[in-house]
């Protein structure tokens, strides 16, 4: 039912893996480099969480009164990893070294909101909604273009 959600993910991961490896990378006699490249893949994760999240609003009001419920649930998810990746952003503009700090917070929200996407998430839309709500969030989601 949400498979295109589900695969969407891997998206997600490629690009942290991206942002995550730079601070490996990262150069204290040249870091300009380095925080010019965390504010691209900053900006590029943005997008995907956007993306990625706007297919369950396009859910939103359409099925029953549980599925908002569940949706809005996920949106708080969305609106803490965008606050987080402004922060991460701000930090890169600013070249502060500290920015590497908020890489770990991020990902462990992303990381566990995954997890939810693929067990909690899936088991709270089957109970939430009848066979033909069932067909009607297929419907809405494979119409939806990445």
């Amino acid at each position: 039912m949400i498979d295109k959600i589900i695969n969407n993910q891997t998206n997600l991961k490629n690009i942290y893996n991206k942002l995550d490896k730079l601070r490996e990378v990262f150069d204290f006699n040249n870091p300009t480099p380095t925080f010019k490249k965390v504010e691209l893949y900053t900006e590029e994760i943005q997008q995907e969480i956007r993306k990625h999240f706007s297919i369950q609003e396009q859910l939103k009001n359409k099925i029953n009164p549980e599925v908002d419920k569940i949706i809005l649930e996920n949106m708080l998810v969305k609106e803490i990893l965008i606050r987080i990746s402004n922060k991460i952003l701000e930090g890169a503009k600013s070249q502060n070294i500290d920015v590497f700090n908020h890489f770990d917070d991020f990902y462990e929200i992303l990381k566990a909101y995954m997890l939810k996407e693929r067990g909690l998430f899936i088991q709270q839309l089957n109970m939430a909604t009848t066979q033909q709500e069932k067909k009607m969030i297929k419907s809405i989601i494979d119409k939806t273009k990445f």
